[in-house]
C-alpha cells in the first residue's frame, strides 16, 4: 500500500518541519509527497525521490485538486502545510482502520503557535456545523482524510468553485456519503497539531474572506434545502478557476516574504 500525502502550500519556511513529522509519523508505510502552490520548497525536499511540487497561484482548491490529480498512491491524503505531525501516530491509523471501503478522519488539533486543543466527537459529524433540511447530519465533515484515490476520481475529487478546502472538502464527502456504500470512521486519536491565524491575521485575510463572503454561500445555496443535482463532477474542473487568485497573489510573487504577512 503507498500513500500519497497532497496539499496546496503556500509557506515554504515551515516544509522542512514539515516532511521531517511525517516521516516520523507514517513510519511503517512507504509515501509520496505531492504539493502544489506558488512558491518552491527547499531544496532538501524536491532533492527527495518521493517529493513532488507544482508551479501554481491558483486558489487553495484548485491547487489541492491539481495535487490530487498527480498522486501516484492507492490511497490519498489530504492535509495542509502548517502541520506537525504526531509521531507514528498516520500508520498507526492506517494499520488500524483503514480499508478499501473507508474514508478515515484524521483528527487534528488547532491553535495559534500549536496551542491546541482535543476537539469533541460531534465536531467532525456534519450535524454540528449543518443541522439543515438537505444534510444527513450523520455525514461526516473532516478537512483532513484518506481516502482511495480511485474513490476520490470517480467523484470529480473537489470542486473549485469553493476557493478554500473547508467547504470544498465538506461538499465531496457529502457528495460520496451520499452516493457510495462507504464507511465513514474518526481516527482512533489526534494525529498532527495546526497553528491556526484567526480572522484577518498573519496570511489569513484571503481564506476568512473566500470562506464568509463566498464558499459558505455557494454552499449553502447547495446544500440547505436539497441537495446538487450531479454527485459526480469533473476531476478537471480545476481548470475552470483563475490561474492566479487575486485574493492573495499578482502573479509575480517569487516567495512567501514578498507577500507581505505579519
Amino acid at each position: 500500500m503507498k500513500l500519497s500525502v497532497f496539499m496546496p502550500t503556500i509557506r515554504s519556511h515551515l516544509l522542512q518541519k514539515w516532511y521531517d513529522s511525517l516521516e516520523k509519523s507514517c513510519n511503517e508505510h512507504s509515501f509520496e509527497v505531492v504539493m502544489c502552490g506558488p512558491f518552491q520548497p527547499p531544496t532538501s525536499l524536491l532533492d527527495k525521490p518521493n517529493v513532488k511540487f507544482i508551479k501554481d497561484y491558483g486558489n487553495p482548491t484548485r491547487a489541492a485538486q491539481i495535487a490530487a490529480i498527480n498522486c501516484q498512491g492507492d490511497f490519498i491524503y489530504h492535509v495542509v502545510d502548517d502541520i506537525v505531525f504526531f509521531p507514528l501516530s498516520v500508520s498507526e491509523q492506517i494499520n488500524n482502520l483503514l480499508t478499501d471501503n473507508t474514508i478515515l478522519a484524521m483528527r487534528y488539533m488547532e491553535g495559534q503557535n500549536h496551542s491546541g486543543y482535543e476537539l469533541p466527537e460531534h465536531y467532525w459529524y456534519a450535524g454540528s456545523s449543518y443541522p439543515w433540511p438537505g444534510v444527513n447530519p450523520n455525514w461526516g465533515n473532516c478537512v483532513h482524510f484518506i481516502m482511495k484515490n480511485d474513490i476520490f476520481t470517480k467523484y470529480g475529487g473537489f470542486d473549485c468553485n469553493y476557493e478554500y478546502l473547508n467547504h470544498a472538502a465538506h461538499d465531496l464527502l457529502f457528495r460520496i456519503q451520499r452516493s457510495e456504500n462507504v464507511e465513514y470512521k474518526l481516527s482512533n486519536r489526534t494525529v498532527c497539531s495546526a497553528d491556526w491565524m484567526p480572522d484577518v491575521t498573519g496570511d489569513h485575510a484571503p481564506i476568512h474572506y473566500a470562506q464568509i463572503n463566498h464558499d459558505s454561500v455557494l454552499f449553502q445555496k447547495s446544500w440547505y434545502n436539497s441537495v446538487p443535482k450531479e454527485m459526480k463532477i469533473d476531476i478537471i474542473n480545476w481548470r475552470d478557476q483563475p490561474s492566479v487568485w487575486n485574493r492573495r497573489f499578482v502573479g509575480t510573487e517569487n516567495s512567501y516574504e514578498e507577500l507581505g504577512c505579519k
